[in-house]
């Protein structure tokens, strides 16, 4: 049992950190030299909903490739990066507050080594997880330390839920 933990923990924060460097990485390329030091946050891609009689989204790239957009967490509008790397939705304390999400010190039992050195790590349900039409419930999330991670990462947990979600012309189309 204790090395189906370690290995859970272990995916988990190799899902969190490099995610996480790549994030940082395209964040401080798009920024402006003089801008280096401040906390700009890439703007979210174009959505597009379906009409169709299925749940449909399609997610414009931004212009580095990386697809953001707003969802909606527990009815809270949160942005996040669709990381198809990483093994589940990661949120920081501050958004798990926001969303929530009873988190208290004790939780933090597992450690993460992520971009940004190692973090305690708590795990937590989502209720809802919601983008247009396509709603998934009780999404498994791990919530890390605000300094370890200060955006949010939408992983497998919620993506393998889907019915599917393809790459079509450049765009993400998730399908429910």
């Amino acid at each position: 049992m204790n090395k189906l933990i370690a290995i859970v923990i272990l995916s988990c924060a190799v899902a969190i950190a490099l995610p996480q460097l790549m994030l940082k990485q395209a964040t401080q390329q798009a920024t402006a030299p003089s801008m280096k030091n401040t906390n700009a946050t890439p703007s979210t891609s174009e959505v597009a909903f379906a009409s169709s009689s299925s749940s449909e989204v399609r997610l414009k790239p931004d212009v580095r490739g990386h697809y953001i957009a707003d969802f909606k967490m527990n009815g809270r509008v949160v942005t996040a990066l669709v990381d198809t790397g990483a093994s589940t939705v990661a949120i920081n304390k501050s958004t798990a507050r926001r969303l929530g999400l009873n988190i208290t010190a004790n939780d933090f039992i597992y450690e993460a080594n992520t971009a940004n050195g190692k973090t305690k790590m708590a795990i937590a349900k989502i209720r809802e997880i919601q983008i247009g039409r396509v709603i998934v419930r009780d999404v498994e999330a791990a919530v890390l330390e605000d300094k370890a991670l200060d955006g949010t990462l939408l992983g497998m947990s919620f993506l393998k839920r889907l019915d599917g979600f393809t790459v079509t012309d450049g765009d993400l189309i998730l399908k429910q």
